[in-house]
């Protein structure tokens, strides 16, 4: 992905019908990551969220609940609203589609896509999933039911607006092979090029108001509302402004979606396609994740009673920046993973408290043994210490980073981590500093602490508490050092000599954890 000066981001807005789950979490955690690296390397990041509201599922579940619409809506929004700021989400906006500058967007899109001629009226007969909240196809079935919430579709006739999709297939086409990035990973490009092969159908983008009175009512035609897709993904530019003030969108836009591979089709296929028909710019790039598990391999369901909850998790033994370092480096962006609270018990004990943790507190207590709490000076620089970060560690660093391969980003800094320990014990400052060898003590110390300093900056997108943690222990100011660019925080040798060191406590306490 280029660096560009303007850098935007979005999560998919999840459906608020019910209650946040962890795949919720890992989606604004991976989209967080990528807006906090996009920053780290100097670009300014506009990062947007919210709620998907209207539609049959949110109005059903109202009802079920004897709840007026508007209200239920407004709660559930308020949920994933403080999940974000449970999890340290660094999102600059948050939208929900029932909000006014929403809806004059989605109005304003439509009339664009309308008075292209994309959009027309027929009567229907036609297989409606209402989990997904759109017509299938026989193709799309298995075994007579929908694969993602396996139920049967219900056969439902209506007189809808449809459209064009149809039209689209070669622009379509065209770009995927075009912008071989257009969709990452590979795999999830491939499958939509293969799709648009097979040939695109006309799709319906309305309801008849009658049958849902819960929707942004269609332009011109109070009958109709608009079908929920077409609703919510108009939210990644009237999140910008787009049928209002629309500095952010002339700002930003085209910008970068990450969502799970159940909804790749539609903003692979229909939202690009809308987009060009209302004379938009396509979005920059496509971010297919996979699915979150649990420890088995089995689907979260309610039913296995093995649905994590987000905000539970957070209330547990770990705190939040493990739970972050876990997920990222066991869940790789571009598969499926296993959510094991085994692994994330080992991955604190061995990663973190044993790992960065212990490697930061050996190396400050150190330096307040030895050095009289002060950086010490250095006189010889190791070559090999600084060839080692510099050719084999901050290069796999951002290529990770850049690929969406956060788990490789943290390999790499923890064969940093590993190497600096290693030289823990390979020098001994202890028997050095015994031997009277006291500049070599210093020299080892320096470049110990110098590497603690590039250690919390590759996990500042991660762990951005314990990172700014470590720059705080090392002396360093932490908003003077993150208004750096990383081109001069991958620097050796920026430390100031003599600087007062600040050790606090473990960063990761080892704990007792519950079998």
């Amino acid at each position: 992905m280029k660096k560009n000066k303007q850098f935007y981001i979005t999560t998919a807005i999840p459906y608020a019908n019910d209650k946040p789950h962890l795949g919720h979490a890992i989606e604004f955690l991976y989209t967080d990551v990528m807006a906090r690296y996009q920053r780290l390397i100097g670009n300014e990041v506009y990062f947007l969220s919210g709620t998907d509201e209207h539609g049959q599922k949110m109005l059903k579940t109202a009802k079920d609940a004897g709840r007026p619409v508007e209200e239920f809506a407004t709660e559930k929004s308020a949920i994933f609203q403080n999940l974000l700021d449970q999890w340290n989400i660094s999102n600059d906006d948050f939208i929900r589609t029932t909000e006014e500058r929403h809806i004059k967007g989605a109005q304003k899109i439509w009339k664009m896509v309308y008075d292209n001629g994309d959009i027309y009226k027929k009567s229907y007969t036609g297989l409606y999933c209402y989990g997904c909240e759109t017509f299938k196809t026989e193709k799309d079935l298995v075994g007579g039911k929908c694969p993602l919430h396996n139920r049967a579709p219900e056969l439902v006739s209506e007189e809808n607006y449809f459209f064009k999709l149809s039209n689209y297939a070669e622009p379509l086409k065209f770009l995927f092979e075009e912008r071989k990035d257009f969709v990452v990973p590979e795999n999830r490009g491939k499958e939509m090029l293969n799709i648009i092969k097979e040939g695109l159908e006309d799709v319906s983008i309305s309801r008849s108001r009658e049958k849902l009175p819960w929707g942004i009512p269609v332009p011109g035609d109070e009958s109709q509302v608009m079908y929920v897709w077409f609703d919510a993904l108009s939210n990644y530019i009237t999140g910008l402004g787009y049928g209002g003030d629309e500095k952010l969108l002339k700002k930003f836009w085209p910008g970068v979606h990450v969502i799970g591979k159940d909804i790749n089709r539609f903003h692979s296929l229909l939202w690009p396609a809308m987009l060009m028909s209302a004379g938009l710019d396509v979005p920059r790039q496509i971010a297919v994740h996979g699915f979150i598990y649990a420890a088995d391999g089995q689907k979260m369901s309610k039913s296995l009673g093995n649905v994590i909850d987000p905000s539970e998790l957070l209330a547990g033994e770990f705190p939040l920046e493990a739970i972050r370092y876990y997920l990222m480096r066991e869940i790789p962006f571009d598969n499926d993973g296993n959510f094991s609270m085994k692994q994330l018990a080992e991955r604190y004990g061995g990663d973190l408290a044993n790992g960065i943790g212990n490697l930061c507190y050996r190396i400050l207590t150190m330096i307040e043994k030895y050095s009289a709490n002060q950086v010490p000076k250095v006189e010889t620089v190791s070559q090999d210490f600084i060839d080692f970060l510099q050719n084999n560690i901050w290069p796999a660093y951002e290529k990770g980073m850049n690929d969406w391969r956060f788990d490789l980003a943290l390999e790499a800094t923890w064969k940093f981590v590993t190497f600096c320990d290693q030289q823990i014990s390979d020098r001994q400052p202890w028997a050095m500093a015994k031997a009277g060898k006291t500049q070599e003590v210093s020299d080892l110390l320096y470049h110990l602490a110098e590497a603690l300093r590039h250690i919390a900056v590759m996990i500042w997108p991660i762990m951005p508490e314990t990172s700014e943690k470590i720059i705080l222990q090392l002396g360093l100011d932490v908003e003077k050092e993150f208004a750096k660019p990383l081109a001069d925080l991958q620097q050796w040798v920026d430390l100031t000599i003599g600087n007062k060191i600040i050790k606090g406590a473990p960063l990761f306490p080892r704990l007792e954890i519950g079998n």
